[in-house]
């Protein structure tokens, strides 16, 4: 026989055809139910109110066997026990039921350095038992191609859902990247198959106005166990509806698609999950607020294997078996025939719920008490009603009153009182215990084995059943069953038992309490679990469990009397355990039974949740008759084994014992507070363990790696039962210590999931030491306020259980197989269970924001809520208010029990992953010179280092909404200001600033607008130059940084007549040449920017000089007053002469042409005295005006003689 070896992704040579007994039986239609429902009997009558006080119990059985007149079973009727296979990840479907368990296949091209999967969440009938019908389920299936051997995708995925599937193997370092898609129908057809009771929070009507309730198909996956980010986590918030469904809430709030990949579309969403953890097993399961229990319970579940090399050297060295396969236990009811149905449960609604083979779950609410019987019980109650047990307030009781009881007859039904609680129907309750187990998706299904070591993962998937797993000799090896379905030997499928009395031979720890039914006979023990791992992965050693029934602490001096005092692997609902068991010990041809006897619930057990054969006949109180011999219901014999084939070697425990503890110190961190069943491991000498007693407010210690102790507080949380304000139905409630506890106030303060946020831990660098300032390290003490265990799941964090302390101060070190890392701890009742938390932060390849939301977001803003009338910071009376809050990286810490979980045990657990936002952000805009740049300025308040940024994120925007003309500026963590120099000048910009390390972001700070603009020139002078030609020369001071300059003329001041703008480079001077005589201008300059333009200068105005005239009046007179020469003295009149260069022109001559001898000279008055001249000769002159513009005409010539 070939099992799966070494669980790894799918290959295509795994991949199997259907066979044509496992076709699909997808239903298209809701209407399509896998067993019609027929007419019903008249005694069935969903719309009646339920009777409360008997004879009906409102429980229904799985299909009991019919008996003939011999009392024996009629063939085909009944659940048999052990006729189908176990199905084992990536075999093909079996012969006969057909059940599989695929293995997910990646595509690993996608996304590089990824596995990439699509997960489609669709409505499905499956067989879960070969004597039962098709079951309706809703189930993940993978959608996209896988990648083959040879790189191309290729591998087509199963062509349908099968419960438990698809199995994803992932590798350490290796992130995976999903893409999960609702499939579920829509409208009507998309309904639950469960009873739904919409007065649970989330489950009914929404915040909106109007009768629109949250549409029942909402998913939303989560994967317990990961270390992944907020967005990823799956939160009760975060569901997704498929895409078409008509309702105004088509998504959850917090639904945040991974960042850098593609968006998903409508009904869709994408998560990533890094695995940089220690390999261990998960699983993915729904989370849906107000639903979960229902949606997990139809079947949204599956596994996830984290392999790491540190495990896979020890397989490889041949430490670990080769051989493994995981043990997935459900417990569930399936909907019996319609006389056995009308009997147990006439209420049942089979047209909305489902008939014969359908998942049966509890909907009445039957309260414990009845005050109006002798006694003050109800036989067939189950649960305690708040009204009729505890009301402090009297008629100012929050709860809905009891209501009278239409079934009331003193006569013919004394039984019946007056009244019966006021709470709705169908209602949601606190627990649900199956009374059929599923194993890997069968019922009661059988495994052949070879008589070797084999490795087991075993996910205890239970809503609530905790699991207490033992190996025994079948009380036969023979076949239990005939060809024809008649039994054949029933004890090969049943543990021989002995009454729980003394006995000579009989172990120390063995049963003496007389229980019924008995104990397994010790001689009967098969071979030993091997326990190497939790769900946090490996264990620093390894734990031989003895096989031994459940034992109780029967000190009555002790408060913690009647909690499970012993045990062999104990597993309560989402615990897991790796283990090994070794059946080279067993003869081949010997049957085992996978067996359990734990409690219903832990520890305070109700006798009719535990089905077995022999067991008293509980009918008379709302159970159910014995189980048959083979039959079910029996929540003991979960898996026959059977033993075939040659023996192989003893599996070698020594060997394993020497290498596991380095194999643990390999994959995982070292603990938080050291103990000495780390030192193997952690190579360190711890002399003393660390145990904290009852009462204590601190903790001491030395971390590993240390030289000096330190000490840390010891916060108080809580879990406990309270009854729910609004129906007085018992819930449980976790809890922090009361602010103000005292004699006259209780202990602790239990919190609803609607309460602020108390769990808050800021995440610190791995390598800041535990203990100082900055380290982010909590212990908590976790007060067992309740009457049963409550399995309590820690997210986001590393969680180490350090001990347990009863209340009497008894203190009580971690079950071997609690060591190393737990993300679910057992809180026992009147026991405190302290833990060490530490939070871890996902390696990421982009940033995300915090979490930020209403404190409810079932209920407007604004609306005060049922939370706490206490405040738990002072104690003080207090009154919550729905509105936004920042929750930071938000997570969960709840309750592993369904019920209660949807119901209100859950609360958040806030990681203060990203910085404190900036505050007090200003924009100051600076035009800048001529030599610096124009620019605006910003300045903020950096808010502590708690935890550090490494840098922040400068947003600037051209509208308020940061949605035009984005531009993203990277600035120093350190930094509280900066210059933004790529501004244009005139646009309105508004800028945001944030906070950001590796993985994280803070909020964005308050937005502030800013516009810089340019400074006008000054100092525009404007003037005509001397020199000709006719010109105008400006000059001006520029005061901001230009690429350009605008100069602008006109001839009016306005710039209205004869303007004209010409651009010229940059500078401080201009000339324009294009001017005309005697005219008036008027100039302005402006700087240009990046296409932006300061405002003009001021004004400067300038009149080009006239074209001068032609003097007038020309007289000469000639004089000698020098011996040997002569002078001529000329003079004229002429109009003045303006503008710059303005004078005259006086030119000589000897003829009248000017041609001979001719002398020019530039004089600037209106005379002019021509010396040195000959005597006796005969002068020709001529005169005219000259100024930038130009020369006037010549005067005409005169003639002058000089002496003789």
């Amino acid at each position: 026989m070939v099992l799966f070896r070494r669980l790894r992704p799918g290959r295509p040579d795994r991949a199997a055809t259907v066979a044509e007994e496992t076709a699909p039986t997808v239903p298209t239609a809701r209407a399509a139910e896998p067993e019609p429902a027929g007419p019903a009997p008249a005694s069935l009558d969903p719309a009646a109110v339920p009777r409360l006080f008997g004879p009906v119990p409102n429980t229904a059985g799985s299909p009991l066997p019919t008996l003939d007149a011999d009392g024996r079973p009629v063939p085909g009727t009944g659940i048999r026990k052990f006729v189908d296979p176990l199905p084992v990840p990536g075999r093909a479907a079996t012969a006969g039921l057909g059940a599989r368990l695929p293995v997910a296949v990646p595509d690993t091209i996608t996304w590089p350095g990824c596995d990439y999967y699509e997960i489609g969440l669709q409505e499905y009938a499956q067989r879960l038992h070969r004597d039962l019908p098709a079951t309706r389920l809703r189930g993940y299936r993978q959608l996209n191609l896988g990648t083959d051997a040879t790189g191309h995708n290729t591998v087509s995925p199963p062509d349908r859902p099968w419960h438990l599937g698809p199995m994803i193997v992932a590798r350490r370092g290796r992130p995976v990247r999903i893409k999960f898609i609702n499939q579920l129908p829509t409208g009507r057809a998309g309904e639950l198959f469960l009873p739904v009771d919409e007065t649970v929070d989330g489950a009914g009507p929404g915040p909106l106005d109007g009768p629109a309730p949250y549409p029942q198909n909402r998913a939303v996956p989560h994967l317990a166990g990961a270390q992944t980010a907020w967005i990823s986590a799956g939160n009760p918030w975060q569901w997704v509806t498929p895409a078409g469904e008509i309702t105004p809430y088509p998504v959850g709030v917090g639904v945040v698609p991974v960042p850098d990949m593609p968006p998903p579309g409508a009904g869709a969403t994408t998560l990533y999950f890094p695995n940089e953890q220690s390999g261990r097993l998960m699983w993915l399961h729904d989370n849906t607020l107000g639903l979960s229990r229902l949606t997990v319970y139809s079947g949204q579940l599956a596994l996830y294997l984290l392999t790491d090399p540190a495990e896979e050297r020890l397989v490889d060295d041949g430490v670990l078996p080769a051989d493994q396969l995981p043990l997935v236990i459900e417990d569930k009811t399936f909907v019996p025939d319609d006389a056995q149905l009308a009997a147990q449960d006439p209420t049942w609604d089979r047209e909305r719920w489902g008939a014969k083979g359908s998942l049966w779950h509890p909907h009445v609410y039957q309260p414990r008490q009845n005050p109006y019987r002798l006694g003050g019980g109800n036989p067939t109650g189950r649960w305690d009603y708040g009204p009729w047990t505890h009301d402090p307030d009297g008629g100012a009781s929050p709860w809905v009153a009891p209501v009278p009881n239409p079934h009331h007859d003193p006569v013919t039904d004394p039984d019946e009182p007056p009244l019966v609680p006021g709470v709705p129907h169908p209602s949601a309750v606190p627990e649900a215990y199956g009374d059929t187990p599923l194993v890997n998706g069968v019922a009661y299904p059988y495994l052949e084995v070879a008589p070797r070591a084999y490795r087991f993962r075993i996910l205890n998937a239970c809503a609530d059943r905790a699991l207490n797993l033992q190996l025994y000799r079948a009380a036969s090896d023979g076949p239990m069953w005939t060809d024809d379905g008649t039994p054949a030997d029933p004890r090969a499928g049943e543990v021989p038992m002995v009454e729980a009395v003394r006995a000579p031979g009989r172990p120390a720890y063995w049963p003496v309490d007389g229980r019924d039914g008995g104990v397994p006979d010790p001689a009967a023990a098969g071979p030993e679990m091997i326990q190497i791992g939790n769900e946090g992965g490996l264990l620093p050693a390894p734990v031989v469990r003895p096989n031994r029934p459940v034992g109780y602490r029967y000190d009555r001096q002790d408060p913690t009397v009647l909690n499970v005092d012993g045990h062999t692997l104990l597993l309560a609902p989402g615990e897991r355990a790796d283990v090994v068991v070794d059946f080279s010990t067993v003869a081949p041809g010997s049957t085992l039974i996978l067996y359990n006897d734990c409690p219903a619930p832990l520890p305070r057990f109700d006798p009719r949740y535990d089905h077995h054969t022999g067991a008293p006949d509980h009918t008379a109180a709302g159970g159910l008759p014995p189980a048959r011999p083979g039959y079910g219901p029996n929540t003991r014999t979960l898996l026959q084994i059977r033993v075939t084939g040659d023996p192989a070697e003893r599996y070698d425990v020594r060997r394993l014992a020497a290498r596991l503890p380095g194999a643990y110190a390999r994959s995982q961190p070292p603990p938080i507070v050291p103990q000495p069943a780390y030192d193997a491991a952690s190579g360190t000498r711890t002399a003393r363990p660390t145990l904290v007693p009852a009462r204590a407010d601190a903790v001491t210690f030395t971390p590993t790696g240390a030289s000096a102790p330190v000490t840390l507080p010891l916060a108080v949380k809580s879990v406990g039962q309270v009854f729910e304000p609004r129906h007085g139905r018992a819930v449980g409630r976790l809890g922090v210590g009361h602010p103000v506890a005292g004699p006259l106030t209780p202990a602790t303060l239990p919190l609803g999931p609607v309460d602020p946020a108390t769990e808050v831990l800021h995440v610190t660098d791995p390598a800041v030491p535990i203990g100082a300032a900055a380290d982010g390290t909590q212990l908590w003490r976790i007060v067992g306020d309740a009457e049963r265990t409550h399995p309590v799941h820690v997210e986001g964090c590393d969680m180490q259980l350090v001990n347990r302390v009863g209340w009497d101060g008894t203190v009580r070190p971690p079950d071997p197989g609690e060591l190393g890392w737990k993300d679910t701890v057992r809180v026992d009742p009147h026991e405190d269970v302290v833990v060490a938390l530490r939070p871890v932060v996902p390696a990421l390849p982009f940033t995300i924001g915090d979490s930020v939301r209403l404190l409810d977001p079932t209920r407007p803003a604004g609306a005060r809520l049922d939370a706490s009338p206490v405040s738990p910071v002072d104690g003080r009376p207090a009154v919550v208010v729905n509105q936004l809050v920042n929750l930071g990286w938000e997570y969960r810490w709840q309750t592993r029990s369904a019920g209660l979980r949807d119901q209100g045990m859950s609360r958040p657990l806030v990681l203060r992953v990203a910085p404190t936002a900036p505050t007090g952000l200003t924009a100051t805009p600076a035009p800048g010179s001529a030599t610096a740049l124009p620019a605006i300025a910003l300045a903020w308040t950096g808010n502590g280092s708690r935890p550090p940024a490494t840098s922040h994120r400068l947003q600037r925007a051209t509208d308020s909404a940061f949605t035009a003309g984005l531009t993203e500026i990277t600035v120093a963590a350190t930094a509280t200001r900066y210059t933004d120099a790529t501004v244009t000048p005139g646009v309105s910009y508004h800028y945001r600033i944030r906070a950001e390390n590796a993985v994280s972001c803070s909020a964005w700070s308050n937005s502030v607008p800013a516009t810089v603009r340019l400074a006008a020139p000054e100092r525009l002078a404007a003037v005509v130059p001397p020199a000709a030609p006719l010109r105008v020369a400006l000059r001006w001071t520029n005061r901001s940084f230009a690429t350009g300059v605008d100069v602008q003329r006109a001839t009016n001041p306005t710039f209205t007549s004869g303007p004209g703008t010409t651009a010229i480079a940059v500078g401080e001077t201009h000339l324009d040449p294009a001017v005309a005589p005697d005219t008036t201008y008027y100039y302005r300059v402006r700087t240009t920017y990046l296409g932006a333009a300061s405002p003009w200068s001021t004004v400067a105005a300038v009149t080009t000089p006239p074209r001068p005239a032609t003097p007038t009046t020309v007289s000469a007179t000639a004089g000698a007053p020098a011996p040997d020469t002569a002078t001529v003295t000329l003079t004229w009149s002429a109009e003045s002469v303006a503008g710059p260069g303005a004078g005259f022109v006086v030119q000589r001559a000897t003829d009248p042409a000017f041609t001979r001898e001719p002398a020019t000279f530039s004089v600037t008055g209106r005379g002019f005295t021509n010396t040195g001249l000959a005597r006796g000769v005969t002068y020709h002159y001529r005169v005219r005006a000259t100024n930038v513009v130009g020369t006037s005409p010549w005067t005409p010539p005169i003639q002058i003689t000089t002496p003789t």
